[in-house]
């Protein structure tokens, strides 16, 4: 008898129990998902009209007055209208839709990049190969103007060590869309410079950068703006129909972590959760844009910040200002001594929605995050608990195997004759 027999039944009866639990529990966090949901789509409208108060009393009291009624009524029109089909897209089938169109997303992304650098490894052995094949052929030559210092080493070395930036310097200067260069101008040749301050006074100014990225939404009055609330998803669908008939599409992920129904794994069921809150905050972050730019258009709001901005915020890697809730306020980076640095705002204040934000202000979704955390931690818990029983499954099944294989085979009988 294999003394491992038992241990290997135990762990199994563990993890079947386990599973059996979490079946039971799977339907009340569901449930607390979906009570969650409605509480966040009857106080959403709400938010928005008091992030836009905010905007259109404090920040801005002398253009909201001076817009004519009809204008003012079709403005908070328009809000309704955004935030009612953000509503109809707040659910948990919806909200798990697009985390699926997300994981394609970033798969065929990562299987891009891998195929890119894959890609660049080959060329640059190539160009070695190359390199060291042809010793007689004739180098390639810059003019002395661009060449550098390390054009100047042996071609024979493969290892090539700069203190130069990993990106370059240009995307610094040019700045993120919308906003101006994160770092100051590089000093340029006397030259340049006389022909710079010939050019300063046709330059454009800060905020017109700002304006320009909502442009078109503003020449066309229709109701368009609802269609900019669900760019991102538009384009995830876009990418992953491309994907199927790609020749570098990669295999399709996962869906147990972005299907509709809870998966009865623990482990799974945590990814899963959090491919619902990456969702929630997709939505929200739309719907932040939408409304953007219809304060950009009845001019409540001094500049539309493009959607990647807000991610960073929402990511973290953009520090913010303190603003009021559901509300963004980020400085915009001014060269010293710039001649227009008088004159431009030194920030911007644009709308955000936020989590927590929205469940600061209302109490009842504050309390259903309570009960959602509470459960979190429980899922923990047992997720920990669940992967501790499988690896020591595995581990029991690889020894079980290895004493399998190490038995020493039974001797054939002799034969008689």
């Amino acid at each position: 008898m294999d003394p491992n027999a038992r241990p290997l039944d135990e762990a199994q009866r563990q993890l079947d129990l386990l599973l059996a639990q979490q079946e039971q529990l799977a339907p009340e966090l569901y449930r607390d998902l979906a009570l969650y949901l409605q509480v966040l789509r009857e106080g959403l409208l709400h938010a928005v009209q008091q992030a836009c108060f905010h905007l259109a009393t404090q920040v801005a009291p002398e253009r909201y007055s001076q817009l004519p009624a009809p204008r003012r009524q079709a403005f908070q029109r328009r809000l309704d209208a955004l935030v009612l089909r953000c509503n109809a897209l707040l659910t948990v089938e919806q909200l798990m839709g697009l985390a699926a169109q997300q994981q394609r997303r970033e798969h065929r992304r990562r299987r891009l990049s891998q195929q890119r650098l894959l890609q660049r490894l080959l060329e640059g052995a190539s160009e070695s190969a190359d390199g060291g094949d042809g010793a007689g052929a004739e180098p390639r030559t810059r003019p002395p103007s661009d060449q550098a210092p390390s054009d100047q080493a042996p071609a024979d070395r493969s290892v090539h060590l700069s203190l130069d930036l990993p990106l370059a310097a240009d995307l610094f200067d040019q700045g993120l869309p919308g906003l101006p260069g994160l770092l100051p101008p590089r000093p340029e040749p006397e030259a340049a410079q006389r022909g710079g301050r010939a050019d300063e006074s046709s330059s454009l100014p800060l905020m017109q950068s700002l304006f320009q990225l909502a442009a078109q939404d503003l020449q066309d009055p229709s109701p368009t703006t609802a269609a900019s609330a669900e760019s991102a998803e538009t384009e995830a669908a876009a990418e992953s129909a491309e994907a199927a008939g790609h020749p570098l599409a990669p295999s399709e992920p996962d869906t147990r972590v972005t299907a509709s129904v809870l998966p009865r794994d623990p482990l799974l069921q945590l990814r899963w959760w959090t491919h619902l809150d990456r969702a929630l905050r997709r939505r929200l972050r739309n719907l932040s844009h939408a409304v953007n730019v219809e304060l950009l258009r009845v001019g409540l709001a001094q500049g539309l910040l493009p959607m990647g901005l807000l991610d960073a915020v929402l990511d973290g890697q953009l520090e913010a200002l303190p603003a009021p809730a559901n509300l963004l306020r980020l400085p915009l980076p001014l060269p010293e001594g710039h001649a227009l640095g008088e004159a431009m705002p030194t920030q911007v204040l644009a709308l955000l929605l936020r989590s927590g934000d929205l469940e600061f202000e209302q109490p009842r979704l504050r309390s259903c995050r309570k009960r959602l955390e509470q459960r979190r931690r429980a899922l923990r818990t047992m997720a920990k608990r669940y992967g501790g029983w499988q690896r020591r499954l595995r581990a029991l099944q690889a020894e079980q195997q290895w004493f399998q294989d190490s038995a020493p085979s039974p001797i054939p009988p002799a034969e008689t004759r």
